[in-house]
């Protein structure tokens, strides 16, 4: 019998469809069935999911389908049933996973991915090596720790391992570098150690290489093949590096390299303007030198550039203008010179507009007012000039305004501000602005919600009356303007869950309106009211002991009365403390807690007495004391030199007595480099072992000449940080000088009037780093020691009205730094030296010697001339510290505390955290 053939084409098309749904209504194998359930089973719901069942909880539930191809997060191989996908991200999972767990018979697995669940820091389990097709594993932020086991080197096929955010704590493992599958690896923040694997960068496959956030991860760049299929490198806050090759032009296909915040150096190659298609480069908080190249300009696909805090030279902004798709631009802090320049406005796309603490001149351009979709714009810390453009109210996103130090005039009106509905960071401080409150003080006036606002030195002279309707400020800076008479009673409603910082210092405020028991602020973290005219009537010091989360405290410069009280050794976070020049009396109560977090304290200029209180022997991490200028009546506090970060240490003018005894060991007083125990009552020979035994006076750094300083920092939405700069006052040639800002590497010692005795011991000669040495006015014998000359650094030495006699050393001539020299008032004879800085030295620094003869006096020494020294040098330009020490405000000026500083994650350097503190958007966040 013969077939249609029509009849026979419909045959087999009915076939065709009926073997479709065959294979798409595949089942699971009952084993993997089993082993899945048996997988279910092994965890409980994450406590942190409260609100949500694991994803697994519906697995095998009656009434459900018995067919596992169907539960959520499985997928199967629509032929064969195989399951070859478990997907269970976020999926509330709590428990561990061993090397016997049912999961490993599923050996047709191609994907895991169990992200985003808590394995309760079991280890990978090592059977993973036994899911011998797999191509994605993906551990990422599972709770899982311990290394990366070897096991996984037998998954040839795989192209995809996450593991970030999985607490590793080791070395990158070298088998890593074989796997020639890899197309992706994420190993971000996973407390990587070592050095790792150049090989990696040379995996024929790889595109994706994310590893941030492993601060102790080291490594350098290998050369760069011209095959490479690298598209994504990451390796900010690490510590790779050495310098960028030039051979990273090779890298074609690449389109985000990110190293910022690592130690990489030497000049970026211009190379790296040929990778036309890169669209994010960071190499911000590194050590670049040189110019910026200019082939930047080619790099016209660009929407994330950030390149602050390097060290570039000659850097200008001429090559911005052809990065029109950018959306976020970051050149702070690299000492940018030349003004605003109009190609920037061809950055018609820019969100984010980081240019702050530069050296850009000229007025803010009007046409910034066009950035239609900016958020922040940061020019503080630099010389604009002229009035804040008008067009600034049309930028209705901004978000973080940032023009404090600089050269800013005129009137600013806030209601210029009132269009900004977004706006929530605004800070003006340090220039020569006139902030009126005119129209925002209607109640009819709804101004935008701010979370900082920042007006000191803006010539106000009211707390503006807007401030109270403000519930959710975190800083508020009116310091350095002329605000008078009482503080307002509705100041204490004022934002009281949520202000951190307040700082009201350098005005006229008297007191408050309204006497309260406690300040309102539960969460304050910094309090400044300093320079003020406060009296006792404003009961400040029994409130802030209810102010548990304070970081730093200063009182200082107030005419405060009354006892300190009992509290204040309890707090908890506590930095910096500073009652300096009031009218406290009273004694110190003796309640510092073990654990103390304090690194700076000032009672200075009080009226307090009674004894040190011993108790401050467990601030274990205070490197500043100054109680001078009391009435303490107490022997030495010898047991301040377990102290071992102490610096300066200052007990002048108070009734302190007797003998300092030698130390019992060499470990006392290890950090020590400035000392001033003048205008005492001590006795007995000069305490010099104590002071020998620091480190800080033995060794110099003739080069550094940064400003010793605190940085306190706390977090909320980003990190911030107040810069505190450590300030004395210095006696030189009988003058007391304030000192605003003390040097880094200044050191001193000044034992000047008291009742020391005996011969300046020889061991004097090991402060070879010492720059000025003051003691006079004591009753002091003997000659001055020759090796006096060995004290290089010496800058300013007086031994004035005491009992010295024989002849002034020749080998003092050696001090090429001296510049202040005095003897008078002595029993010296003979010549006095000739050369170098003795020529310099007037005959006022001899008088009271009859014995001595020679320049300058009038008194010769017959035909016979004195030795001169055999160098002829006389500069003193390495000197480190200067009478004329010239205050650069670097921060906000107002108070002690000098820098209001906003920032994310503000890092100069590894070892200089928040030396720049501006807000810079760095989070432990990202997508690979």
């Amino acid at each position: 019998m013969k077939m249609n053939p029509s009849f026979c084409s419909l045959i087999f098309l009915l076939f065709l469809i009926f073997s479709s749904i065959h294979c798409s209504a595949a089942t699971c194998q009952s084993s993997e069935r089993s082993a899945l359930l048996q997988f279910k089973n092994t965890f409980i719901a994450d406590p942190s999911c409260s609100s949500s069942p694991p994803m697994v909880s519906s697995w095998g539930v009656e009434g459900e389908t018995d067919d596992c191809c169907s539960w959520v997060g499985v997928e199967c191989n629509n032929q064969t049933g195989n399951v070859v996908g478990i997907n269970l991200a976020g999926g509330c999972l709590y428990g561990s996973i061993d090397s016997n767990n049912s999961l490993f018979q599923l050996v047709h697995l191609q994907t895991l991915v169990l992200s985003s669940n808590n394995f309760n820091f079991s280890q990978i389990p090592s059977s993973i090596g036994q899911l011998s097709d797999l191509r994605q594993l993906d551990l990422a932020g599972s709770v899982f720790s311990g290394q990366i086991p070897f096991a996984i080197s037998r998954l040839s096929k795989l192209e995809t391992l996450r593991l970030s955010s999985v607490n590793l704590s080791s070395a990158v493992p070298e088998f890593l570098a074989n796997m020639s599958s890899l197309i992706s690896l994420s190993l971000g923040n996973c407390g990587l150690t070592g050095n790792f694997p150049q090989k990696i960068f040379h995996l024929p496959n790889l595109q994706q290489l994310v590893l941030p956030y492993n601060p102790d991860l080291s490594g350098t760049f290998p050369e760069f093949n011209f095959n490479s299929s690298l598209q994504r490198i990451w390796l900010e806050q690490s510590a790779f590096h050495g310098e960028i090759p030039s051979s990273v032009e090779n890298l074609k296909s690449l389109t985000s390299l990110k190293l910022g915040n690592c130690s990489f150096s030497g000049i970026v190659p211009a190379s790296l303007g040929n990778i036309t298609g890169l669209q994010e480069l960071e190499l911000h908080l590194n050590n670049f030198s040189g110019r910026i190249p200019s082939s930047f300009e080619h790099l016209t696909e660009l929407n994330r550039l950030f390149l602050s805090y390097n060290e570039f030279s000659d850097a200008t902004l001429s090559w911005v203008g052809k990065q029109n798709k950018l959306v976020f631009l970051g050149l702070s802090g690299i000492d940018l010179s030349g003004t605003l320049m109009p190609s920037l406005g061809n950055l018609t796309n820019i969100v984010q507009l980081l240019l702050g603490e530069n050296g850009l001149t000229g007025e803010i351009p009007s046409w910034i007012g066009n950035f239609a979709q900016l958020t922040d714009l940061h020019l503080y810390g630099n010389k604009l000039s002229g009035s804040i453009p008008k067009s600034f109210s049309q930028l209705t996103n901004l978000k973080h305004l940032y023009l404090q130090y600089n050269d800013l005039k005129g009137t600013v009106e806030l209601s210029m501000f009132l269009k900004l509905k977004n706006l929530t960071e605004l800070h003006l401080t340090a220039n020569d602005l006139t902030v009126l409150d005119d129209q925002v003080g209607s109640r009819n006036v709804t101004l935008p919600k701010f979370n900082l606002l920042g007006l000191g030195s803006c010539n106000l002279t009211q707390i503006p009356t807007f401030l109270e309707n403000q519930n959710e400020l975190e800083v508020l800076e009116l310091g350095q303007n002329n605000i008078q008479g009482q503080i307002p009673k509705w100041l204490w409603s004022m934002s009281r869950e949520s202000l951190k910082v307040l700082n009201l210092s350098h005005n006229a405020l008297t007191g408050v309106e309204e006497s309260r028991d406690a300040l309102p602020w539960v969460n304050l973290y910094v309090l400044d009211l300093s320079n003020n005219r406060l009296r006792e009537s404003f009961p400040i010091l029994p409130a802030i002991c209810k102010l548990s989360s304070l970081v730093a405290l200063d009182l200082s410069s107030n005419l405060m009365s009354g006892m300190l009280p009992q509290c204040i050794g309890n707090f908890s976070y506590l930095d910096i403390m500073n009652f300096r020049q009031n009218m406290l009396h009273g004694t110190i109560p003796d309640s510092f807690r073990t654990g103390s977090k304090l690194r700076f304290l000032d009672f200075s200029q009080n009226q307090l007495e009674g004894r040190v209180p011993r108790s401050l022997a467990n601030c274990k991490i205070l490197e500043i004391i100054d109680l001078s200028d009391n009435q303490f009546t107490d022997g030495f506090p010898f047991w301040i030199g377990t102290l071992p970060m102490l610096r300066l240490l200052i007990l002048r003018s108070n009734l302190f007595h007797g003998k300092i005894e030698e130390p019992e060991t060499n470990t006392e007083f290890p950090m020590l480099r400035i000392v001033d125990f003048s205008y005492n009552n001590f006795s007995g020979n000069l305490p010099l072992k104590y002071i020998t035994n620091s480190k800080g006076m033995k060794i110099f750094n003739t080069t550094a000449s940064t400003y010793r300083n605190t940085f306190v920092t706390f977090a909320f939405d980003y990190v911030w940080a107040l810069e505190f700069f450590y300030s004395t006052t210095i006696t030189i040639k009988g003058y007391q000088r304030d000192y605003s800002r003390i040097q880094e590497v200044f050191t001193s010692i000044d034992l000047s009037s008291n009742r020391f005795e005996g011969e300046i011991p020889n061991l004097v000669e090991n402060l070879k780093g010492l720059q000025s040495l003051n003691l006079s006015h004591n009753m002091l014998t003997g000659p001055i020691p020759p090796s006096m000359g060995n004290m290089a650094r010496l800058e300013s030495l007086d031994l004035s009205r005491n009992q010295l006699s024989g002849q002034i050393p020749q080998q003092l001539s050696w001090l090429n730094f001296l510049a202040i020299f005095d003897v008078s008032y002595n029993n010296l004879s003979g010549p006095i030296p000739q050369g170098n800085q003795f020529n310099n030295v007037d005959n006022r620094s001899y008088v009271g010697n009859v014995g001595l003869c020679g320049d300058p006096l009038s008194k010769k020494c017959g035909d016979s001339k004195p030795p001169s020294s055999g160098s002829n040098e006389d500069e003193d330009e390495g000197s480190d510290f200067h009478i004329g020490w010239k205050t650069v405000l670097i921060g906000y000026g107002c108070g002690v505390l000098v820098g209001m500083i906003g920032g994310n994650y503000i890092l100069k350097r590894k070892q200089d955290w928040f030396a720049k503190t501006f807000k810079i958007s760095i989070f432990k966040k990202w997508e690979d």
